[in-house]
């Protein structure tokens, strides 16, 4: 009976452990405001731009990484990121089914834990800033 005993509490300890270290994950669009709040809040952020090289050098939000999402190797390179750390996308006009879109649901897929998907893309924050 005490075994019994121990052995549920330690089993329940366990449970509440796991419970409380598991997070649901965060993977949504969100407005400029939202996006600019995170971009300024958030620590360890890997900003991703899923358009065309030559759009990307035309502007692009200060500290993105490029990664074509018409490229050959663009699930490869979503590989690179870290699942752990927050994510956020953007693509030209952040329209839905769009670029970041189809993203957004890819890494939701695979599992990472926060992921924000800019809605308006570029456009709209290049549209913000002037």
């Amino acid at each position: 009976m005490i075994q019994r005993l121990a052995l549920l509490a330690i089993f329940s300890g366990l449970l509440i452990t796991c419970a409380s270290n598991s997070k649901e994950p965060v993977v949504q669009k969100v407005d400029l405001a939202t996006f600019s709040q995170k971009l300024q809040s958030l620590e360890d952020i890997q900003l991703v731009d899923v358009r065309t090289p030559e759009e990307f050098d035309a502007g692009t939000i200060e500290n993105s990484v490029n990664m074509n999402f018409h490229g050959e190797n663009f699930d490869q390179q979503l590989t690179t990121l870290d699942k752990n750390k927050p994510v956020m996308i953007y693509c030209q006009a952040g329209a839905e089914g769009g670029r970041s879109g189809q993203t957004l649901a890819k890494l939701k897929e695979m599992g990472f834990q926060e992921v924000y998907e800019l809605a308006g893309g570029y456009a709209g924050w290049s549209a913000a800033k002037e």
